[in-house]
C-alpha cells in the first residue's frame, strides 16, 4: 500500500519491547534457561538511551534493560536487533563496541567504581535467513596460537534467529507472539499469503495491537494489497473491521498513538531527572510534557552526562 518507511523496523521492535511486561517474556522465553533461571521475579526496567552509531540505525536497533539477580545485585539486558536480511559476522564486533560504550557510561555514572555489573548481550534476527554464524567473540579472530587465545577479547551472545522458530514458539504469551510474527513474516516476499495466519490472534488482541502489527507491515518492504487486509479482517474480527480500517487509513489514530507514547517516555524522564537533580520545577515539568518525542529523546540523550539540569533542556 504504502511506501517504506526508513527504521519502520526500529520503531516497531521498540514498541514491543518498551513494555516491562512484554520485554520480561521475552527475555525469559529466549535466554538461556541457565541464564534465566538466575533473574529475580521483578520485570526488567528499560534504560533510556542507545549505542547504535546513527550510519548503522539502519542496520540495527538496541534497547537495554536493568535487571535484578535472585543472587543479588542487578545486570544489564542488552538487545540488539539485527534489520539486515542476511547475517553479519560483523555483528559481534559492533555488539562489542555497544557493550564497552554502556559500560563505560555506567562507570562514569557510578563515581568510577568497581565492579562492573554483569551484561546479558542478546541478538535478535529477524530476516529470512537463518543465522548461521557463531555466537562467540573470540572466533572472529580465526586460527590463534594457543598462547595467545587467554589474551583475546572474549564473550558471547545469546541469540533469537525468528526465521527457523516454529511460530508457536515464538512466545506463549498470544500479544507477544503476535508482535514477533510480524517481526519474522515482515520483509517475505510471500507476507500477503501469511497475513491470515499473523492475525490469527486477532480476536482475542486489542484494536490496538491489530493496528499496530498491520500499521508496521504496511509500511516495510512488501507491498499489502488493502482489500485482502479488510477481507482477513471481516473473516477473523468482522464487528472491528472498519473502525481497525479506518485507523489506517487516516492519521489521526496514529497521532494519538505517538502523542501517548510521548507522554510515557515524558514520564521515564521526569523520574530521571528527579534521580539526578532532584525536585524539578513546575516550569520544566510543562515543558516536558508538551513536547514532542523527537525532543524528548534528545533530553534523554543528554539526562546522564549532564552537569546540572538547565544543560539538559539547553540548546534545542
Amino acid at each position: 500500500m504504502s511506501a517504506q518507511v526508513p527504521n519502520v523496523h526500529d520503531s516497531f521492535f521498540k514498541q514491543v519491547l518498551s513494555d516491562p511486561e512484554l520485554a520480561g517474556t521475552f527475555l525469559r522465553e529466549h535466554l538461556p534457561p541457565e541464564v534465566m533461571s538466575l533473574l529475580g521475579p521483578e520485570a526488567p526496567q528499560p534504560v533510556p538511551g542507545s549505542f547504535v552509531d546513527e550510519e548503522l540505525q539502519q542496520q540495527h536497533s538496541d534497547l537495554i534493560f536493568s535487571v535484578r539477580l535472585n543472587v543479588g545485585g542487578a545486570a544489564f539486558a542488552y538487545v540488539l536487533m539485527e534489520h539486515k536480511s542476511a547475517p553479519d559476522p560483523a555483528a559481534r564486533l559492533q555488539l562489542l563496541r555497544y557493550i564497552v560504550r554502556l559500560l563505560t557510561r555506567w562507570y562514569e555514572d557510578n563515581g568510577e567504581k568497581l565492579p562492573l555489573p554483569p551484561v546479558l548481550p542478546l541478538l535478535l534476527h529477524h530476516g529470512s535467513q537463518g543465522w548461521e554464524l557463531s555466537c562467540e567473540f573470540s572466533d572472529l579472530f580465526g586460527k590463534v596460537p594457543e598462547p595467545l587465545r587467554p589474551y583475546l577479547p572474549s564473550f558471547r551472545h545469546a541469540l533469537v534467529d525468528l526465521a527457523p522458530m516454529n511460530d508457536a514458539a515464538l512466545s506463549k504469551r498470544l500479544q507477544l507472539r503476535a508482535f514477533l510474527m510480524a517481526l519474522k513474516y515482515g520483509r517475505r516476499p510471500d507476507l500477503q499469503r501469511r497475513l491470515y495466519t499473523i492475525l490469527a490472534d486477532a480476536p482475542a488482541l486489542a484494536d490496538r495491537d491489530v493496528y499496530r502489527i498491520l500499521k508496521y507491515l504496511d509500511k516495510g518492504p512488501v507491498t499489502i494489497d488493502f482489500n485482502v487486509m479488510r477481507e482477513i479482517l471481516q473473516r477473523l474480527v468482522p464487528e472491528r473491521t472498519e473502525r481497525i480500517m479506518g485507523w489506517i487509513t487516516q492519521p489521526f489514530y496514529e497521532k494519538g498513538l505517538a502523542e501517548g507514547e510521548a507522554r510515557g517516555t515524558a514520564q521515564a524522564l521526569a523520574l530521571l531527572l528527579e534521580r539526578r537533580f532532584g525536585a524539578i520545577p513546575a516550569a520544566v515539568q510543562d515543558r516536558l510534557f508538551a513536547a514532542d518525542m523527537a525532543c524528548i529523546e534528545t533530553w534523554l540523550g543528554r539526562v546522564l552526562d549532564a552537569p546540572d539540569l538547565q544543560s539538559v533542556f539547553s540548546q534545542h
